[in-house]
């Protein structure tokens, strides 16, 4: 047994009793204490008061994607990319349009964002979409004819003329099966941020992901690599394809609930970039989803897989003798705590089964098929411990938070249940597939410099608790390892079985009178009751501010937070109809007021 491998059961056989811990709150009249454990300082105790400053026009389609900043020429502004095919850019103060860019496609089609997109320069974004018939109803699941990657030159709203419209292309041999694997426009769907992984040498390379709505066959998980500097030329120069399977049955059919194909990488925040260190290549940490997984064939499904780039290069690094004849239903703990650059979830040793109700009798993976509980929802976040420790906090659908070592993916050191299944207790689950968790978590820190972690969490049922809960990351003698600090609502009260019922937004992290925030928007219901933005501290999960929206907010959008010296601006985002749309942006402005 290897030394980390013994570690991971070393954290296991506490792991009960770790769950079970639940910090008081914090004093907000605490500084964070100094590494040194000098005697923490007193600051002010602060009030918090939000005003709606400004509602932007609105937009024929959704914003799907989350709005961004930029300031070119000295002009600060939020970007829009909308679900109708636009590109805005809006006047921080007022809202009011400032310039617009319809995005190129064709007759009877319309151009359809759901990725953020990526800046790689105050003034250049670059942008993916999918063609889309324009009668569908549901433009992110109606017919695709392409997916197109353009650049835009914010300074003069318009595409750059030095990057011709990209339609994306693809055909990788199979490793199971026989003949090529194509990528097929229409199945496949970019939900994934967009990535760019910068160079000191030119513009860098920007990555863009797919999955596919619905998890009709065939389909698979891609990864293009677009080379800014080669556009001209070959500006595709690599391409992953997470489950290289030819035969992935009948053409038409859902694979959500399939071991078959699949493996899209999907979660909105997208892959994880980690930049270039002590020589090595810049990497990026992909969540795979529901589908395929066998690490001995090369098929990827519900993982964590570690490629360095540029190139998309990605080894596994798993024990061949410990993977031979992979069990793709139970896999063996040996092979999977031995791989370098793949993340396979699992229990640990004396973690009890999982509680929902369909996975009774089955095991870890049948389950996840059954419900189709994939990985590949949530987006990892790298952490640095006080010893210089690196690891990696990964949410997933099944309820529960990993804690991984983030240069030795096979170790894992902690599964902290953060909250139950759907359905647990025999209530009825309004949607099975969902999951608890689709989120990236954001990283602050405690008032004693303990890393601590923010994760968005909902429930489709109506018994259940979910929330923002806090996970302190904590390395001790025992290893690294999660604790629960605090949960808003507190779980067990008649609140945090009440709210929170759909996939909330994304969180942001704001200061606001030298006090750090989490924001996230409870999502309401269509033409019922509106979303609801929360303020709440960072430290102890206490609420500073509740505020209803004028609209029913957006999941997975991650508001933008706008600076305003000791105060801050928030936008945030609404659709009034689904993915279909109209919807409008708002912007609220946060005001710290002093106890004296």
């Amino acid at each position: 047994m290897s030394s980390r491998l013994g570690l991971s059961l070393s954290r296991a056989r506490t792991s009960a009793s770790r769950r079970a811990l639940s910090a008081s709150a914090l004093s907000l009249a605490l500084a964070p204490l100094l590494a040194s454990c000098e005697t923490p300082a007193p600051i002010r105790e602060i009030t918090v008061s939000g005003t709606r400053s400004w509602r932007s026009e609105t937009f024929a389609g959704c914003v799907l994607a989350s709005p961004l900043e930029t300031t070119v020429a000295g002009v600060r502004s939020v970007i829009v990319a909308s679900g109708d095919g636009r590109v805005a850019l809006l006047d921080p103060d007022t809202g009011a349009t400032r310039a617009s860019l319809a995005l190129p496609h064709e007759a009877g089609q319309i151009a359809h964002v759901i990725a953020t997109p990526a800046l790689v320069s105050a003034e250049r974004l670059v942008v993916a979409y999918q063609e889309v018939l324009a009668t569908a109803s549901d433009p992110a699941a109606g017919p695709r004819s392409a997916h197109r990657v353009v650049v835009v030159d914010l300074a003069t709203m318009a595409l750059d003329p030095a990057f011709a419209p990209l339609t994306l292309e693809a055909s990788v041999p199979a490793v199971l099966g026989s003949g090529a694997i194509d990528f097929l426009a229409s199945n496949a769907l970019s939900r994934s941020r967009l990535v760019h992984a910068p160079s000191s040498a030119g513009l860098g390379h920007v990555y863009v992901s797919f999955g596919n709505a619905r998890d009709i066959q065939p389909w698979h998980g891609w990864v293009f690599e677009i080379d800014l500097e080669h556009w001209g030329t070959t500006p595709i120069s690599a391409v992953l394809n997470t489950t290289p399977e030819s035969d992935c049955g009948p053409a038409g059919a859902p694979g959500d609930r399939e071991m078959v194909c699949g493996g899209g990488v999907w979660a909105p925040a997208g892959p994880l970039f980690v930049p270039a260190a002590e020589g090595r290549e810049f990497e990026l940490v992909i969540p795979t989803g529901n589908g395929h997984l066998d690490v001995d064939q090369g098929l990827y499904a519900h993982t964590l897989m570690r490629v360095r780039g540029p190139g998309l290069h990605f080894e596994s690094g798993c024990d061949e003798s410990l993977c031979a004849g992979f069990d793709v239903t139970d896999p063996s703990p040996e092979c999977l705590s031995s791989c370098e650059s793949l993340f396979v979830p699992r229990m640990l040793p004396g973690d009890p089964p999982f509680d929902a109700p369909a996975c009774a009798g089955l095991s870890f993976f049948e389950c996840y098929a059954a419900l189709d509980w994939d990985l590949g929802a949530n987006s990892a976040l790298r952490v640095s411990l006080s010893d210089g420790h690196d690891v990696l906090v990964l949410p997933a659908k099944d309820g529960s938070v990993y804690l991984l070592d983030a240069e030795h993916l096979g170790t894992l050191y902690d599964r902290h249940e953060v909250n139950h299944a759907c359905g647990y207790g025999m209530v009825r689950c309004d949607a099975d597939w969902a999951g608890t968790m689709v989120t990236q978590p954001v990283v602050t820190t405690d008032t004693d410099g303990t890393p601590l972690v923010v994760i968005a969490t909902f429930m489709p049922d109506e018994a259940n608790d979910a929330g923002l809960v806090g996970l302190r990351v904590v390395s001790d003698a025992s290893g690294p390892h999660l604790e629960r600090a605090w949960e808003f609502p507190r779980f067990g009260t008649a609140e945090a079985s009440q709210r929170f019922r759909k996939h909330p937004s994304g969180v942001a992290l704001a200061r606001v009178g030298g006090v750090e925030h989490a924001i996230v928007v409870e999502q309401g219901t269509r033409d019922a009751t509106p979303g609801v933005l929360h303020v709440v501290r960072a430290h102890d999960g206490e609420e500073a501010l509740s505020a209803e929206l004028e609209g029913p907010g957006q999941r997975f959008s991650v508001p933008l937070v706008l600076a305003h010296g000791e105060d801050a601006r928030v936008v945030a985002a609404s659709c009034e109809n689904g993915n279909s749309g109209p919807s409008h942006l708002e912007a609220w402005d946060l005001v710290a007021h002093t106890a004296d």
